[in-house]
């Protein structure tokens, strides 16, 4: 096994359990709420981290089957800006996170470790082997978490 995909695997687990936490302690109502400025709520936050995470186990098995050294990739195929619908309650957001914290706990270490070798081109990013990107792409999920979390903080669902 390869120890980036590993750590990946750890880092996943240990920002998704401690957010999983989070949306189990707070309201159905403080889920749809944004920034007071406006933006995305908490509800569509967790609905991009858990379709962003399971594009992101779609992207490695492409990876795996693509041939030659690495393909190229829209950002929207590594879950840019991607929404579904957003949970409609608390309980539904933690267990999407559940269910993605265990995607990838199952899934990033099974990986096969020459995808990370692969390069992946990627705009407006550039190019990057799979291994550059995947300490981004758990970083993306785990800024998102913060994300959700200084919302709830900024109204009053958190200490802060």
């Amino acid at each position: 096994m390869s120890e980036i995909l590993n750590r990946a695997a750890h880092q996943a687990h240990d920002v998704l359990t401690d957010f999983e936490k989070v949306l189990r302690s707070i309201s159905d109502a403080d889920l749809h709420r944004a920034q007071p400025e406006g933006g995305w709520t908490c509800a569509q936050v967790v609905s991009h981290m858990h379709l962003s995470g399971l594009l992101w186990i779609a992207d490695l098995e492409r990876l795996r089957h693509c041939s030659g050294d690495g393909m190229f990739m829209f950002r929207e195929e590594l879950g840019h800006d991607v929404l579904g619908a957003p949970p409609p309650s608390a309980n539904e957001a933690a267990e999407r996170i559940a269910s993605l914290r265990t995607a990838l706990e199952e899934c990033l270490p099974a990986a096969d470790p020459a995808v990370l070798d692969k390069g992946m081109e990627v705009p407006p990013f550039g190019t990057l082997t799979c291994g550059e990107f995947m300490p981004l792409i758990i970083g993306h999920l785990e800024s998102h978490a913060e994300q959700a979390k200084e919302i709830l903080k900024v109204r009053g669902a958190l200490p802060g």
